[in-house]
């Protein structure tokens, strides 16, 4: 049976073609029921993607709403910080022109010019340095008698603030604070009083007039709408201009009346026109209605305030809502453009689902035939994988071996030619050492105090090329060991004085502070000959540095101390530090050195039961350290040799 469509872009009416029959269609009930079943999956999917768009809209409006809530607080408490670091930053200012000297002459003595003058001068030399907008001094009547600005058309003196709540309050308190517009200036600001007292009463008020403009000026470069409304309801400070002295919302007119006798918003009062038209509580926030012309300040607006107990005040931050609602939009949009794509992705996998499952079907049994005929095919080649990994380690065994063949006969070799050279140096040594004591004798019955200190550090220096030269010897032939003590400090002083040349050659700056006698356990000389080596390579390694600095310290533990030998040298490769204790191994140049040394302090090192460790930083430098044993006191201090 073959099924064909009975007219083309139309699935239905279907033919149905039986092999030499007339073709039969299928008419409206298949047709009916395709249609009702299609029109029912695209209704509910419809609903489901507008429904996810709806929550999508709903969460997204709500949670741009709490993080602009969030942040406008966050960006109120940073403000309210800024204006009260400007007020506390003038705090002093009152309390110190009523304790100054000038300050309390011309209020004792008003009618003496002298004194006002020094007052005058006094208060206008305070302000260049604080910085403030004024500074002037009223009498206990409320004249002002001497001013920061008196040699200016806006002075302040002779000018009576009596009706100032700032002057009244600080005279039955103390002190006080308060906000006005400043009526021989037109500049408002807040004001700072301190009263005077004298041994009779109060002499007067010592005021500083605060410049809001700065912090104003600041907010207003942050670009955020922002204001503080006083206790009146009404705005003294704002980053939109035609805000100020104009109330949040219109109040009435008798208040109006009452709030512009103060004289606290200049001569021409409070503007009643009301900035805020309607606001409300929704969504866990407040909204505002800005009346207005001005897109910038006009409509919906999240209204933020954070009060100022301390001055009576609160500050409002306003955040326009309309870019809240297109964040909302605009993931109600995404949000429903993914539902429908992922209802056409459902419909999609749906109709193919049995062609899918025919391949997968189709593909395990090519998997399975696949497999079992190269399941043999991988035992092989494990097989093959296995033979080769164990040629490559027995070739590395032998080259390992190799090379240890050939160091061993190096150090044989070298062993030998220690011997020999050993032999022929002690007899010139011992020469030398007799020819020191004559020289002695000589000069000590010749009293030359400076021979003999000469010849004192030449025999130091004899003694220690013996026992080079006996260590040398001992280094051919089988030891018998005991072990011996050994004070840390003039092992370190010792090694220190025998590369002093080097270190002054290169110029090296050496930082050591000698510590306390330290016994560790360990031959004095090879402790030495460690330092030595160590010491050296330190000198070479900063011998093309700028800055030369060999350091050296000493830290005690329980049972062991270390001494660590740090330079500012180049440093060493990461690469290079696990070779570097590996006999012949040099860094240096080509002809610098036979790289036994490092090699021949660790075999010393380890052999007393002590370690050494290396740390390098390239660039920076490298420290040695090296760890002994702290020595018993009870062990005998001897090395015997067989």
């Amino acid at each position: 049976m073959l099924i064909a469509p009975a007219a083309i872009g139309n699935f239905l009416p279907m033919a149905v073609l039986w092999p030499g029959k007339a073709p039969v269609t299928i008419r409206a009930p298949l047709r009916n029921w395709f249609g009702r079943r299609h029109l029912t999956a695209t209704g509910i999917g419809l609903v489901a993607v507008m429904l996810v768009a709806w929550v999508a809209f709903e969460m997204t409006l709500n949670a741009t709403i709490l993080d602009t809530r969030e942040q406008a607080q966050r960006r109120l408490a940073l403000f309210e910080r800024t204006l009260e670091a400007i007020i506390e930053r003038f705090h002093y200012l009152p309390v110190a022109i009523s304790q100054a000297r000038e300050t309390r002459m011309a209020l004792t003595d008003p009618d003496d010019p002298a004194a006002v003058e020094a007052a005058n001068g006094f208060l206008s030399k305070l302000n260049e340095t604080a910085g403030a907008g004024e500074i002037f001094l009223m009498e206990d009547n409320g004249a002002v008698v001497a001013a920061s600005n008196w040699w200016t058309l806006t002075s302040l003196v002779g000018t009576n603030y009596s009706f100032r709540p700032y002057f009244a309050d600080a005279m039955r308190f103390g002190q006080a604070e308060y906000y006005a517009f400043g009526i021989s200036t037109s500049v408002p600001g807040y004001f700072l009083s301190q009263r005077v007292d004298g041994p009779d009463g109060p002499l007067g008020v010592a005021v500083t007039k605060i410049n809001l403009g700065e912090i104003e000026a600041a907010w207003w470069r942050s670009g955020e709408l922002i204001g503080i409304v006083d206790l009146n309801d009404v705005v003294i400070l704002s980053t939109r201009p035609d805000w100020r002295y104009r109330p949040l919302q219109t109040i009435p007119r008798s208040r109006v009346e009452a709030i512009s006798s103060q004289l606290r918003y200049g001569e021409n009062g409070v503007d009643n026109a009301g900035i805020i038209t309607d606001r409300w509580f929704s969504r866990g926030a407040e909204f505002a209605l800005l009346s207005g012309t001005n897109p910038e300040t006009s409509g919906y607006f999240v209204l933020q305030e954070l009060r100022l107990p301390k001055h009576g005040w609160e500050l409002l931050s306003f955040t326009p809502l309309a870019p809240l609602y297109g964040v909302a939009w605009t993931a109600a949009a995404a949000a429903g453009l993914g539902a429908a794509a992922l209802l056409l992705i459902v419909v999609l996998l749906v109709q193919r689902q049995r062609i899918v499952a025919q391949r997968l079907a189709d593909h395990e049994r090519l998997e399975q035939r696949v497999a079992e005929r190269t399941e043999d095919l991988h035992i092989a080649n494990e097989a093959l994988r296995e033979e080769i990994a164990e040629r490559i380690r027995a070739e590395k065994a032998e080259r390992e071996a190799q090379h240890g063949l050939v160091q061993a006969a190096k150090m044989a070799s070298l062993g030998q030619a220690l011997a020999g050279v050993a032999h022929e140096v002690s007899q010139p040594v011992a020469a030398l050492t007799t020819h020191l004591a004559s020289a002695k004798l000589i000069a000590s019955r010749r009293d030359d105090a400076d021979v003999t200190t000469i010849l004192s550090t030449m025999d130091k220096v004899v003694d220690r090329l013996a026992a080079l030269t006996g260590h040398l010897k001992t280094f051919a032939r089988k030891e018998t060991r005991v072990e011996m003590r050994a004070d840390l400090a003039t092992v370190i002083a010792n090694a220190l004085d025998l590369v002093d040349h080097k270190l002054r050659a290169f110029g090296v700056d050496v930082e050591y502070r000698r510590p306390g006698p330290l016994m560790v356990t360990g031959n004095p000389v090879h402790l030495e000959q460690v330092l030595i080596n160590l010491i050296a390579n330190a000198a070479d390694a900063m011998e093309h540095s700028a800055v030369r600095v060999l350091s050296i310290g000493v830290a005690r533990a329980a049972t062991t101390v270390e001494i660590a030998v740090s330079d500012t040298g180049s440093g060493i490769p990461a690469s290079e530090l696990s070779n570097l204790f590996d006999p012949f191994y040099s860094t240096k140049q080509a002809g610098r050195g036979l790289g036994l040394g490092l090699s021949i302090s660790y075999g010393l090192i380890r052999d007393i039961g002590g370690a050494i460790t290396v740390d390098s930083r390239p660039g920076k430098g490298s420290t040695f350290t090296v760890r002994l044993p702290l020595a018993v006191q009870s062990t005998p201090i001897r090395e015997t040799t067989a």
